[in-house]
């Protein structure tokens, strides 16, 4: 080769180097929606947020929903439906595109969200988070059912004030994810449904008691850790064979682990186990009162 057809080669290097990180941030874009409270009486929200950072939380009380994000608009789209005849609303961002893996800075490319929604209206929410990095408080919403469907990375859940609604349920599925949630005592939903793989939940109630609560537990080799107030009555059922459990205070009776009292315990968690491999560690919080 002659030294002015590497000199070429060169330069053409160095342009497309130089011209990939500009190209790649034009694809950037931003997108925001909002809706204000009319007559609905529920919403019944699904999100799909594949990846990023997102942060879920309540809004103002005369808006229904509010939405801003950034993406990647040559790998994704964005989505608002809603539907006023059944309260129904899509919200997120759908892949769009070809794959393929940039060769760039993560900040400039990261995608972000923030959805918030009505602290008024009693809401069914539906979180598809995939490998997204999600910051979760909804804390004083009208909540009546949650799920939140998360995949290979971390979700913060809090409840950081009690909620207003009637929570039915609440149902986390963690894939090879790590999920902490906090103050499930102020979410007040009489069911709780933990299912993954290889994933870690931590669940702590802590907050308002408002109601007993019945926690199952599906969890392949993953592990969980129960935060449990001083003075709860607890009680733990394995279904299949229970690799570990870390839980003082608590006595066995056959596949039954249960502290002294349970029945007369004036608030009371039971849990069902029913994976044959998940650890399970309980750690007391709080003063017994």
């Amino acid at each position: 080769m002659t030294l002015r057809g590497a000199c070429l080669v060169i330069a053409c290097i160095g342009w497309s180097i130089a011209v990939v990180p500009r190209a790649s941030a034009q694809t950037m874009r931003a997108f925001s929606a909002i809706r204000p409270v009319h007559s609905e009486r529920l919403l019944i929200a699904t999100l799909d947020f594949g990846s990023g950072r997102v942060v879920i939380q309540p809004g103002q009380p005369g808006e229904l929903y509010r939405a801003a994000l950034r993406y990647d608009a040559e790998r994704a789209a964005p989505i608002q439906n809603y539907d006023p005849r059944t309260n129904s609303l899509h919200l997120g961002l759908e892949s769009v595109g070809s794959g393929g893996v940039r060769v760039t800075s993560r900040t400039q490319l990261e995608q972000t969200a923030r959805f918030e929604f009505s602290p008024d209206i009693p809401l069914s929410l539906t979180a598809n988070l995939g490998a997204a990095d999600a910051t979760i408080d909804l804390g004083g919403t009208t909540l009546t059912e949650l799920v939140i469907n998360s995949g290979a990375t971390r979700s913060s859940l809090a409840f950081s004030r009690p909620t207003r609604g009637d929570c039915r349920h609440a149902s986390f599925t963690v894939g090879a994810s790590e999920l902490d949630a906090r103050q499930l005592a102020n979410a007040g939903c009489g069911e709780i449904t933990v299912q993954g793989g290889v994933g870690r939940a931590s669940l702590g109630f802590e907050g308002e008691w408002r109601r007993d609560v019945a926690v199952v537990v599906d969890m392949a080799m993953g592990g969980v850790t129960l935060r449990v107030p001083r003075g709860t009555g607890l009680q733990i059922t394995a279904a299949r064979f229970l690799s570990t459990l870390d839980a003082q205070g608590l006595t066995r009776n056959g596949n039954v682990w249960s502290t002294p009292g349970f029945a007369t315990a004036k608030r009371k968690i039971t849990v069902e186990l029913q994976a044959s491999m998940a650890g399970v560690n309980v750690e007391w919080i709080g003063s017994k009162e």
